[in-house]
């Protein structure tokens, strides 16, 4: 069972098809043809250069804005375990287009412009290529 089954998100789990028998024993993953193969992710490297309470409070406000976006499926923001300052978004969009959309719309403007008062980004969106769970 993958972790979107485990943790109810029906539409990561329905995006998980395995390679063949022989993948399906090691964990090994693909998305599938069709519809859902569009599925992107979105990471975002931070570089916080202010105080990171005030980062922390401003992404979640940020967050709050995308989870109400068409297209959007989820999001985690992680910490660096040894580097403060160092956050890592990642976000999965039912596609390029739909995440486009949310970053375009008027409304994210000044959700983007306060991010940017307290820390750099590098971003990149990316489309999955292989995927591995465990087996046990």
């Amino acid at each position: 069972m993958t972790c979107a089954e485990q943790c109810g998100n029906p539409r990561s789990a329905a995006l998980r098809v395995p390679l063949d028998p022989q993948a399906e024993a090691s964990g090994r993953q693909r998305t599938p043809t069709g519809p859902e193969e569009h599925v992107v992710t979105f990471i975002n490297r931070f570089t916080v250069t202010g105080p990171a309470e005030e980062f922390e409070r401003l992404f979640d406000d940020t967050s709050a804005f995308f989870r109400d976006r068409p297209g959007f499926i989820s999001h985690r923001l992680l910490r660096h375990t040894e580097q403060p300052g160092s956050y890592v978004n990642v976000a999965e969009w039912e596609n390029a287009e739909s995440f486009r959309a949310a970053v375009t719309h008027p409304d994210f403007a000044p959700h983007a412009t306060a991010l940017r008062t307290l820390s750099t980004s590098e971003s990149n969106l990316y489309a999955s290529v292989l995927e591995r769970t465990a087996t046990h």
